[in-house]
């Protein structure tokens, strides 16, 4: 089945309803009655299917994950060489600088010397050192700056003096390459994989810790500390997918009763852990979304968060993981006559019991 309409056909009923033949088949103690339960449940089939379609929300079943491949690297740029002003030194503190650095292979010098590198070789190679350098993506790039910081020499030495301030510079040589290089280094969020939707899933229980009868609470009653409501169980809710339900702070609570007091809302519910599968963080981290919310014509996945933290990497990671289910499931939904997704992520002070859910919706609302 693509929606929970399609549980209304008959062919769906008829299913149902074999089902139900073939239970009573292997009950031999039930078969005397088996005919009137038959047609009591063909009778009652529609009514147990609308309370049904009452007290669940249509969520697709979507794991949205990231892809492996990260991409990093260095934007095309310019060598800034005015700071380039490196001088030949002697033959012998050469020789010993040479001497002192190991695994050198340019280090014979003088009349007939074998230079197995020419200067922008020797730079390049310090380059290689540095973690973010990839030589077999970049050589291009590394190539043309250490032919742009050669060129600055070339401006008053002769070919031995740049050899020399190569090979006694080169390390300063290559820093000050790198730290331009860093000032064009890119790194790319992992995009998300196109994902497999599948049809609505059933809505998952919560497993609330144990709790006495005394911390069950209206969900409208003021609780004193408000530092106090993560440790409550809150009742009474009559558009809510479940019964009971506990909030991580006084937002979430004001943020509940803005549900129930919105004309405008049909259904909402705290999703369960295991509800949604949305992957976050290289796919080391599920996304838990605070609430989803039904009204005529739109699904809303929802988010409330303290103003301060809603630029934190974390968060914007999370919300673009989001974006890419609602993404999704609108594709899925709108195809077999279902309702658009959207992410709503809202800063704490916007939530006030007096506020409506369509100003918070209207003002909130994220784009992918």
């Amino acid at each position: 089945m693509t929606s929970v309409n399609e549980l209304k056909k008959e062919e769906i009923k008829e299913i149902a309803i074999e089902k139900i033949r073939e239970r009573l088949a292997g009950a031999p103690q039930q078969a005397l009655f088996a005919a009137e339960m038959i047609k009591e449940a063909e009778k009652v089939y529609e009514k147990i299917v609308d309370e049904f379609k009452s007290n669940i929300i249509e969520i697709p079943r979507i794991t949205i994950q990231q892809s492996n491949d990260i991409r990093s690297g260095f934007r095309d740029f310019d060598l800034d060489t005015n700071n380039l002003n490196y001088q030949p030194v002697s033959e012998e503190i050469l020789i010993r600088k040479l001497r002192e650095q190991e695994n050198n292979v340019d280090i014979v010098i003088g009349k007939g010397r074998i230079i197995p590198d020419v200067p922008e070789r020797i730079i390049v190679n310090e380059l290689m050192n540095y973690p973010e350098v990839n030589y077999d993506e970049q050589s291009d790039l590394l190539f043309k700056l250490t032919g742009q910081a050669i060129g600055k020499f070339r401006s008053w030495l002769d070919a031995d003096q740049i050899m020399n301030v190569v090979q006694y510079h080169k390390r300063e040589i290559g820093r000050y390459i790198y730290s331009q290089l860093m000032e064009h280094f890119y790194c790319e969020v992992p995009g998300f994989e196109k994902p497999v939707v599948k049809p609505f899933t059933r809505i998952e229980e919560h497993n609330l810790s144990k709790y006495t009868k005394d911390s069950i609470h209206h969900y409208t009653d003021t609780i004193t500390p408000t530092s106090a409501i993560p440790g409550k169980v809150f009742c009474g809710f009559r558009k809510a997918c479940h019964n009971l339900y506990k909030f991580d702070s006084k937002t979430e609570k004001d943020f509940a009763i803005i549900l129930e007091n919105e004309a405008e809302v049909l259904k909402w519910m705290r999703p369960a852990q295991r509800q949604f599968h949305i992957y976050w963080r290289h796919n080391s981290k599920q996304y838990h979304p605070d609430f989803v919310v039904e009204t005529e014509d739109t699904i809303y996945m929802v988010e409330t968060k303290k103003e301060g933290a809603m630029e934190d990497s974390d968060v914007q990671e999370k919300t673009q993981a989001a974006l890419q289910y609602c993404k999704y499931a609108t594709e899925f939904t709108i195809q077999n006559g279902g309702k658009q997704w959207r992410y709503i992520l809202i800063p704490h002070n916007a939530v006030q019991t007096n506020m409506s859910f369509d100003y918070l919706t209207r003002s909130c609302a994220q784009k992918v």
